[in-house]
C-alpha cells in the first residue's frame, strides 16, 4: 500500500507542472481572445460594422479575421475600419 502512495505521490510531482501550464495558456489564449473581438469589424461586402459573437474564431494577423457577417450572412476575411480609434 505504502508502494502505492509513494508513487501517486512521484505522479503528482511529475504531472502537476505540465497540467498548471496548459491551463495557464487557455486561460491566456481565451483572454486575448476576448481581446481581439472586443472591437469592432467591417464587411468587406456589405459594409456592415459590428461586433462579433462567434465563439470560434479564426485570426489572420492583428486586425483581421474569418467572420460570417451578421447582416449579409457570407463568410468572408473581415477587418478593422478605417477610422477606427483605439484609444
Amino acid at each position: 500500500m505504502e508502494k502505492y502512495i509513494f508513487l501517486a505521490i512521484v505522479a503528482l510531482i511529475i504531472f502537476a507542472p505540465g497540467i498548471a501550464w496548459r491551463l495557464y495558456q487557455r486561460y491566456r489564449y481565451s483572454e486575448s481572445i476576448k481581446d481581439f473581438v472586443s472591437k469592432p469589424f467591417v464587411c468587406p461586402n456589405c459594409g456592415h460594422r459590428f461586433y462579433t459573437k462567434q465563439k470560434i474564431i479564426h485570426p489572420l494577423g492583428e486586425n483581421k479575421a474569418l467572420l460570417k457577417c451578421p447582416n449579409c450572412g457570407k463568410r468572408d476575411i473581415c477587418g478593422r475600419p478605417y477610422d477606427f480609434d483605439k484609444n
